[in-house]
């Protein structure tokens, strides 16, 4: 009997480490200090959020929420823009969480791409003004604009860049962020170069670009007088050289 008490005693004790061990890890699980964003102040509904509007702040993991950001760049699209709107309000000090985001799309609309101060002008491309259409949203372009007038009694063209490093927002209805829809095609029984109503509402393709309020003045200026024409940038190119006007005659110089 008495060896058998000691055993369910020895027992008893391997019991009560285990569990008391089982509880220390799960404290120490819990007591780990994890990286989440919270906001800097308050962030209202539909406010794209960037790196400005947050903190990292280093709290247990038992308290982090689900789906919580961690890391900045989880806020931003491949290309390292940000993409990421607040679905509602998100209170100063109060955790950054996927539940209260959501990236641009027709749903959303494209304000929330638009960075403060610009503003979104869309204008018509073809395959030889729209560089084939292959520019992107996130890519940056030159503005060029070609005007004729009379001077002297003799007609000129005038070619000129008129804005350098312009963000696009936009191609058609594929905005910055979002998955970019494949090209329509011709719906089968259609004759050859018959195009369905919702093809034909897009038929003339546009670019959204992201313009400063006196900048989209002037090119729906150019627009009217002249025809616009944009050269694609290569990625990472900040550069805006400054560049004479070309006339008729300049092309004549050596």
């Amino acid at each position: 009997m008495i060896l058998i008490a000691a055993v369910f005693g020895v027992m008893a004790v391997l019991l009560v480490q285990a569990f008391l061990s089982n509880v220390e890890n799960k404290y120490k699980v819990g007591a780990e200090l994890i990286n989440v964003l919270v906001a800097k102040g308050y962030i209202s509904e539909g406010t794209l959020v960037t790196e400005y509007m947050v903190d990292t702040k280093r709290i247990p993991r038992n308290y982090v929420q689900p789906g919580a950001v961690t890391t900045v760049r989880q806020l931003m699209n491949e290309q390292g823009m940000y993409v990421n709107a607040t679905l509602v309000p998100i209170l100063e000090g109060e955790q950054v969480t996927s539940t209260k985001l959501v990236q641009p799309g027709k749903e959303t609309g494209m304000s929330i791409v638009i960075p403060e101060g610009y503003r979104a002008v869309s204008i018509a491309i073809t395959d030889v003004t729209g560089v084939a259409r292959l520019i992107k949203p996130g890519d940056r372009v030159d503005v060029i604009g070609t005007s004729e007038f009379v001077m002297k009694h003799r007609p000129m063209v005038r070619s000129f860049t008129a804005f350098q490093n312009i963000l696009v927002l936009a191609y058609n209805q594929n905005i910055m962020g979002t998955v970019i829809a494949p090209e329509k095609k011709s719906e089968q029984g259609m004759g050859m170069g018959e195009l369905s109503q919702e093809d034909k509402h897009e038929q003339i393709p546009t670019v959204t670009l992201a313009l400063t309020p006196d900048q989209a003045q002037k090119i729906t200026h150019l627009a009217k007088i002249g025809e616009i024409q944009l050269s694609l940038r290569p990625i990472g190119e900040k550069a805006t050289p400054s560049l004479s006007v070309i006339d008729t005659d300049d092309l004549l110089k050596n």
